[in-house]
């Protein structure tokens, strides 16, 4: 985009002035429209891996299950919890470098890095879930498929997990390249 295009672009927006309180009521973590689907999502999910964690043991039989069983599951629970936790405080902190393409390749090599914590955390609270509920049964044929059908459940979910995580790097990277294209 030319310079002449890009600043007749701008003349053309309708800008209404916005007052002191409307500017800083925009900034609150409690209106901003991401965080508050973040923080929906995280209150949803912390309430039930802690809901799980309070009836697992009496609800899904963690007596007749080893103490590691057992200790696999409330730590991949809580790694899921500590995760998303992660993931909403660092959504909320605000980008900041020496320059906006500096800032945003920052934040893309941060994105990168917990988009791949989101996605072995996923997979291995799905693994730990699996070893828990299947640590007792005796399995028939019957039951290895039906074993197959929720592993191949588990594997759609992680492969959309990972393609929605694979799209906003790719989103970004095309920011940071249409940046760096249009200041050349």
């Amino acid at each position: 985009m030319d310079q002449d295009a890009l600043l007749s672009a701008w003349r053309a927006v309708d800008t209404t002035p916005k007052n002191t309180t409307e500017l800083k009521s925009m900034l609150l973590e409690k209106r901003h429209p991401v965080l508050k689907r973040i923080r929906r999502q995280l209150i949803i999910e912390t309430l039930a891996f802690t809901a799980f964690l309070f009836v697992y043991y009496d609800l899904f039989d963690g007596d007749r299950k080893p103490i590691y069983i057992n200790g696999l599951i409330a730590g991949a629970m809580l790694l899921a919890i500590t995760h998303n936790m992660i993931g909403y405080v660092l959504t909320k902190r605000p980008i900041r470098a020496d320059n906006l393409k500096q800032s945003l390749e920052d934040h893309l090599f941060k994105m990168k890095i917990f988009a791949a914590l989101s996605v072995a955390s996923r997979a291995l609270m799905a693994g730990c879930l699996l070893l828990f509920f299947t640590f007792v049964i005796t399995f028939n044929t019957e039951k290895y498929w039906i074993l197959i059908g929720i592993i191949g459940i588990l594997l759609v979910q992680l492969t959309l997990l990972s393609g929605i995580w694979f799209r906003r790097i790719r989103q970004m990277k095309g920011t940071i390249d249409n940046l760096y294209h249009s200041n050349n």
